[in-house]
């Protein structure tokens, strides 16, 4: 009996002690499954942590290229709006300029058709050449005293003078060394034309160095020529005369010859 209550006794301990044994091994469990899902949990936090500051870095990156592209844009379209006023500015002044070039050559086209008719109103009522000479003569006679009137007749009865007749008036005279004098003069048509011939010096060539001063009566100047043969026409009212002097072929003396025209 009493070892049947010691067996029961034993029986029961062996169980209590299975039961704890049990127990325990489920608290253990419990134990390492919290660990497990606390650890489990602090992964799972920190893989999220991670992937926020990932994406909070990605997402300030983005923001940033985003704000560059944006502050880009607007620069580039100042830069374009700029370039555009740019343009326009150049294209005026272009056009400006090419006004005022048409502008220009018409105004140099004007200016150029206005001194051509300058130009041919002063050939027309300037004169030139000989007839400024003719007009430096009749002023010159006028200073002179000679009535205007004579002038006139003068020029009205001009003509075209014929060739020279057969009859030639000739005289031979000394060559005057130095300056001229009374007796070394040859006169003509009674005096109305004296002629002087003088040289710089006894040797000297005459054809070269000879200088021949013709005074007519009725100008006021002598004219001066110079060198042989020298020949000079003057016109007296309606006669052409032609002076021709020439080398004598005695030296130390000069030819003289005067022949008369009349009008044709």
């Amino acid at each position: 009996m009493i070892h049947s209550l010691n067996c029961l006794r034993n029986r029961h301990r062996a169980a209590k002690l299975f039961l704890g044994i049990r127990s325990n091994e489920a608290s253990i469990r419990v134990a390492y499954g919290q660990r497990v899902r606390r650890e489990r949990n602090r992964r799972r936090k920190q893989f999220l942590w991670r992937i926020s500051i990932f994406l909070l870095a990605a997402g300030g990156l983005v923001g940033l290229g985003y704000s560059a592209y944006q502050t880009g844009t607007l620069l580039a379209a100042s830069r374009v709006t700029d370039l555009e006023h740019k343009v326009a500015d150049l294209s005026s002044q272009l056009s400006a300029g090419r006004s005022e070039n048409e502008h220009l050559k018409t105004s140099l086209a004007e200016g150029k058709q206005a001194n051509l008719a300058l130009q041919s109103r002063y050939d027309s009522h300037v004169p030139s050449d000989d007839l400024a000479e003719l007009l430096g003569i009749a002023r010159e006679r006028l200073s002179q005293g000679v009535p205007i009137a004579r002038l006139r007749q003068v020029l009205r009865e001009a003509a075209v003078a014929r060739s020279c007749d057969t009859h030639v008036t000739r005289k031979r005279f000394a060559l005057q060394v130095g300056s001229p004098t009374p007796d070394g003069t040859a006169a003509l048509l009674d005096g109305l034309v004296q002629i002087n011939a003088l040289v710089p010096n006894a040797a000297a060539d005459p054809a070269r160095t000879a200088t021949i001063v013709i005074q007519p009566a009725w100008a006021g100047d002598p004219v001066k020529l110079t060198g042989l043969p020298a020949r000079q026409d003057f016109v007296v009212n309606n006669l052409l005369l032609h002076l021709t002097v020439e080398a004598s072929p005695m030296a130390g003396f000069a030819m003289l010859s005067l022949s008369t025209c009349g009008k044709g």
